[in-house]
């Protein structure tokens, strides 16, 4: 049964949303930009801004899966299938570490390079991720979550693992406008029940803006 409270099952869809397509964006501009180059110096930091937020997004919220999440989901699931799940986090731990040296290389003589790394990389995520995501949208479907946890439990396992991803995902002024520009309109709205009005209203649109503008063409409006 859905119920209109947001759940701990709408949060993991609507942080799995971001992230692929952060991944598939990432991964099809990279592969046209070998191709045809970047047109502009500005187009080079928008998308290493855009690799280096979907990395760090990644990362913090595979860390807060593993430090939060998944606990306390397994005193009330225990026959989720956490070892693959902690397999698959490991994989993508290592992959993601490829990425700082070919971001860095972007900016230099031969940014060829660190594409061809770059895609290489997004693409072996890619073969992790999917199947990944679908093992834990299947154990952790809403009617799931529902019949073993009231909404303010799964209020609390949200807020604990969002907490926690937020304040390891850096830097702000690129992985908060990462994560919002990567939803719809609607699920955007609802992201940003759990951000600061501050974040919102101020910073994003007005503090940050200068930080972060080079990421729009790859962003949704």
């Amino acid at each position: 049964m859905t119920t209109n409270n947001p759940t701990l099952a709408q949060d993991l869809l609507r942080i799995h949303k971001v992230i692929t397509r952060g991944l598939e964006v990432g991964l099809k501009k990279g592969k046209d930009y070998l191709r045809s180059g970047f047109s502009s110096p500005e187009e080079l930091r928008g998308y290493s801004s855009y690799i280096h937020s979907f990395a760090s997004v990644l990362d913090s919220h595979h860390s807060g899966e593993d430090l939060f999440a998944f606990p306390a989901l397994r005193k009330v699931l225990p026959l989720a299938p956490y070892s693959q799940l902690a397999t698959d986090h490991r994989s993508v731990e290592m992959l993601l570490a490829r990425l700082p040296k070919p971001i860095t290389d972007l900016s230099g003589n031969q940014p060829g390079e660190g594409l061809n790394v770059i895609t290489d990389t997004l693409a072996k995520i890619s073969e992790v991720w999917y199947p990944h995501i679908h093992l834990e949208e299947a154990n952790f479907a809403e009617e799931k979550l529902n019949a073993v946890l009231t909404i303010d439990e799964q209020k609390n396992i949200s807020a604990a693992t969002a907490k926690y991803s937020q304040e390891h995902s850096d830097p702000p002024y690129w992985v908060i406008p990462f994560v919002l520009f990567n939803l719809d309109r609607d699920e955007r709205a609802k992201m940003a029940v759990n951000i600061p009005p501050k974040v919102m209203n101020e910073l994003v649109p007005i503090v940050w803006k200068d930080q972060w503008s080079p990421m729009k063409p790859f962003l949704l409006e």
